[in-house]
């Protein structure tokens, strides 16, 4: 048991406070010998108490280490400041990166953030009920799946939803995302360049928004160039269920001379199935990624990707997260990030006599 003794001249007893027991505001006005109502005006910034009152509350709520509940001041007052972010489980190393660069972005202007699963066992749509219930300033879903019922719920309870990597046609709902097609253009683009001429995709099957664009802007820029993309789809990302994938696809009877994987995580697992299939990248099979991760860089890896950067994300979400709240009945907007090639060992220029080439 711990003693505080009160520090209040009328009043003598000295109240007893178990250490285990949660300190409540009633706690602290009950020592101090003030309201409730009081308590919460010198925890309020801006809020008018007097002096005497303050240094009494203070050293009450220090001798206590009472620390007023965000939260519950927030359910009075207009904002949180508490942004619920909807993710997955983190198979990827982009989405533990993402993770880390928002959280610190947020914490910089004094907001805090709140992680709701959109895992196996949760629809998507659970988090936005939980950015509801807990009042949330904003919801970012980078994960899980969103209906359009929900969508609108959010909004006209005046819950700002943004979207990271996927486009929902929903009024007020505002998107970031890479420029997917474009990137995947690009890949196709190096590796036609560099002679490859059997292409080939390593995805998800269309599994998310991002897979399908990806595929999109690869396969296309492939058919200009007259090539027919083979596709490979894995259900699961785990490194094992991809590693076997592409070693099905490399150990068949007309195995890739190019490859385009939708992540570095798929790309890198698939530069351990060629060698251990005997292939030599790039000289047989050139491989380019997406994302670029910093294991992207590694010397046992040194893959070719599209980089997308990271911190233009989360600029991205907080840019309009700001312009949302600032105007909350503005038309929805679509932010597309800038992708670029980042070319390293897995691609190079290939010449005709080499294995894979015309």
């Amino acid at each position: 048991m711990r003693v505080i003794k009160n520090v209040c001249k009328n009043d003598a007893a000295l109240p007893i406070i178990s250490a285990m027991t949660r300190v409540t505001i009633k706690d602290v006005a009950r020592i101090a010998g003030v309201s409730p109502s009081a308590v919460s005006r010198v925890f309020t910034d801006g809020a008018s108490a007097s002096e005497a009152t303050r240094e009494k509350v203070l050293t009450v709520a220090r001798d206590l280490g009472y620390r007023p509940s965000l939260l519950a001041r927030g359910l009075v007052g207009t904002r949180t400041n508490l942004v619920t972010l909807v993710m997955g489980r983190m198979h990827d190393p982009f989405d533990a990166l993402f993770l880390d660069e928002l959280a610190e972005a947020l914490a910089a202007r004094g907001t805090r953030l709140m992680l709701a699963s959109a895992g196996r066992d949760a629809a998507g749509d659970s988090g936005l009920l939980q950015a509801l219930d807990y009042k949330s300033d904003a919801v970012i879903v980078a994960a899980g799946t969103m209906s359009p019922e929900h969508a609108d719920l959010c909004v006209r309870a005046g819950l700002p939803v943004i979207l990271s990597g996927r486009v929902l046609d929903a009024p007020g709902v505002d998107s970031v995302l890479a420029d997917n097609v474009g990137g995947g253009r690009q890949a196709a683009e190096l590796l036609v360049r560099t002679g490859c001429r059997r292409l080939a995709y390593l995805g998800r099957g269309g599994a998310t928004f991002s897979d399908r664009e990806r595929l999109k802007g690869f396969a296309g820029a492939a058919s200009r160039a007259g090539i027919e993309v083979a596709t490979t789809a894995v259900a699961d990302r785990d490194h094992g269920t991809v590693f076997q994938a592409a070693t099905d696809l490399f150990a068949g009877p007309a195995p890739p001379d190019g490859l385009f994987a939708s992540t570095d995580s798929m790309a890198i697992a698939a530069i351990e199935a060629a060698r251990a299939v005997g292939l030599s990248v790039p000289d047989d099979l050139s491989i380019v990624g997406f994302n670029n991760v910093p294991a992207a860089a590694w010397r046992s890896n040194q893959l070719t990707t599209v980089d997308y950067p990271i911190a233009g994300v989360v600029s991205g979400i907080l840019d309009l997260l700001d312009s949302r709240l600032a105007d909350p009945d503005r038309a929805r907007e679509v932010r597309r990030i800038p992708t670029g090639l980042v070319v390293r060992a897995t691609t190079r220029e290939k010449h005709p006599h080499r294995r894979g080439c015309p």
